[in-house]
């Protein structure tokens, strides 16, 4: 009678477990490898997004219009003084539509802005120039931005009684301006003597973003659209917000700084009141979040096929948990080939449909039993929905996750309490 084999190094607790974390470590290489496929993708999918800005229309941040007046004084000085308006109503309607390229989708908008307001010219004044004399004869009403790009044609304005037809293109003129935008001659013969009404109909195209800059004394804004995922931008929130599965409406009321009217009128980055249109289910970002799990999972799959060598006295050789491991850790990898064309939530039951089917299989071909698979099976589905549901919290995804890893550490102290680790 032969005798029984000499247990191996690795058949003893210690040992094995130390192997088993040698291989997890190992499994940080396709992981990060993985993780470098996801930016990789997700920043195509920003480069597509600025094609698209760029041949549709970029964000429309919008410059309200703006009473632009030349002056000239002593030793040949000259320049423009700008009058911000008085007051203005701006009601913005966005018309979103998704532009397809390739696998990638973009929001972008048709936008009818409404803008009326009034001037008031009263007591002008050149303030580095008090003697300076206003050409008012000469004076300009001018609004753009610096990605402005016209739905039509070049619409017309009225102030006063009268409609000034507008031109495409700012003048050219020292003063600092937005790069884009419509100018409309006021054909004024002197100073008004009071407020001017003025009223003009924006039809804009544009993407992701809608905003009106800074600059207006008093200003109330209204955006309206039918997007379901609205992100309110700016440094002042809508007083008033409604948002349904249709769309959304919000409404804003706002004072105008002088510090921050000039940037505007200089082209510089100045804090526009708007909206920003978001996708329902960002597939990238999500995905992105469900890879940091990744590793997580890989371990409590090789803490389970432990547990199984600990108490059914199984023998699980050591490239079979690197097999598992690869089956596992593929899961992000999957999930994003999937997503770019279905959307994330078909792309992830997809995805743990065909992980748990394979690691399932393979669980019952190296143990030899149906239960034990079955059993790994339900570990991995525990492991997906929780995953997913946590991906769903946003808020309370912290909370939630500590204390399920709480609890699965306490589940493997129980199981293992009588285990003679020596």
């Amino acid at each position: 009678m032969e005798p029984d084999p000499k247990p191996g190094l690795l058949d003893r607790p210690t040992p094995k477990l130390a192997a088993v974390g040698l291989v997890l470590l190992a499994m940080l290489v396709p992981h990060l490898m993985i993780g470098g496929v996801i930016e990789e993708r997700e920043e195509r999918h920003q480069s597509v997004q600025r094609e698209i800005g760029a041949g549709w229309g970029g964000p429309q941040l919008l410059m309200a219009p703006v009473l632009a007046i030349p002056w000239s004084g002593a030793q040949g000085r000259s320049g423009h003084i700008h009058l911000q308006p008085e007051r203005l109503d701006a009601q913005v309607e966005l018309a979103p539509q998704l532009r397809r390229r390739g696998l990638y989708e973009v929001p972008v908008y048709t936008a009818t802005a409404r803008l009326e307001g009034r001037f008031n010219a009263a007591g002008a004044v050149v303030l580095q120039e008090p003697s300076a004399i206003l050409h008012w004869g000469d004076a300009t009403i001018v609004a753009g931005s610096q990605a402005m790009r016209l739905a039509g044609e070049v619409p017309s304005m009225r102030l006063g009684e009268a409609w000034l037809p507008g031109e495409d293109g700012l003048p050219r003129w020292d003063d600092c301006m937005p790069s884009r935008g419509i100018a409309w001659r006021a054909n004024l013969a002197a100073a008004p003597d009071g407020a001017i009404p003025f009223a003009v109909t924006l039809p804009l195209r544009g993407s992701q973003r809608f905003g009106l800059l800074p600059g207006p004394q008093r200003a109330n804004l209204s955006i309206a659209a039918a997007w379901p995922t609205p992100s309110f931008i700016g440094d002042d929130l809508p007083e008033q917000t409604s948002v349904e599965e249709w769309g959304f409406t919000a409404a804003w009321s706002l004072a105008g700084e002088g510090a921050a009217a000039r940037r505007t009128l200089c082209g510089r980055h100045a804090a526009a009141a708007g909206v920003e249109l978001l996708e329902a289910v960002p597939t990238y970002r999500m995905v992105n979040r469900a890879s940091k799990y990744a590793m997580l999972f890989l371990a409590l799959s090789f803490v389970t096929y432990t547990l199984f060598e600990l108490l059914a006295g199984l023998r699980i050789h050591i490239v079979q948990y690197a097999m598992l491991g690869c089956s596992v850790v593929m899961f992000p990898l999957l999930l994003l080939a999937i997503g770019e064309p279905l959307g994330f939530a078909a792309a992830y039951a997809a995805a743990t449909l065909l992980v748990m089917a394979q690691a399932s299989l393979f669980t019952a071909a190296v143990t030899g039993r149906r239960v034990l698979a079955a059993a790994f099976a339900g570990v991995l589905a525990g492991l997906f929905g929780f995953l997913y549901v946590v991906l769903s919290l946003e808020a309370y995804s912290l909370l939630v996750g500590t204390l399920a890893l709480f609890t699965v550490l306490s589940a493997v102290m129980a199981l293992t309490r009588r285990v003679r680790w020596g």
